[in-house]
């Protein structure tokens, strides 16, 4: 059995320590300076970071402006929201991003399962 040195660990999980460790190393900007502009350029250094590593997909670095900036209080999300879609598509994005994680973690069956468990499996119920 050979032992893995840190060198070729660290590159194995890169991605992961990249997006731990880079909010930890620009979260001094809107902590310290605490001003709009400051907490935009945490979010856009974020991203530019995230996007040269491809550490998250290019999509799901796009997205983030969508929570982080309602949350940082840059801007309401409803014009955050308007930047991308419409309102009603951001809606049914969101559904459809919800709808994904149920069936990924195969959700569904398992609240069928627990409802024909209480109800039953006769055709009156």
């Amino acid at each position: 059995m050979t032992r893995v040195s840190v060198r070729q660990w660290l590159w194995s999980w890169r991605s992961i320590i990249i997006l731990w460790v880079t909010p930890l190393l620009l979260m001094p900007l809107p902590l310290v300076v605490g001003t709009k502009e400051a907490k935009c350029a945490f979010v856009m250094l974020l991203m530019a970071v995230y996007w040269v590593t491809e550490s998250l997909t290019v999509g799901n670095t796009a997205m983030i402006p969508v929570a982080l900036y309602p949350l940082f209080e840059i801007m309401p999300s409803k014009e955050v929201s308007e930047c991308y879609m419409n309102n009603v598509s951001m809606l049914f994005v969101g559904g459809m991003c919800l709808a994904i994680a149920l069936e990924y973690w195969n959700l569904h069956k398992r609240i069928a399962l627990r409802v024909m468990m209480f109800v039953g499996s006769e055709p009156k119920w």
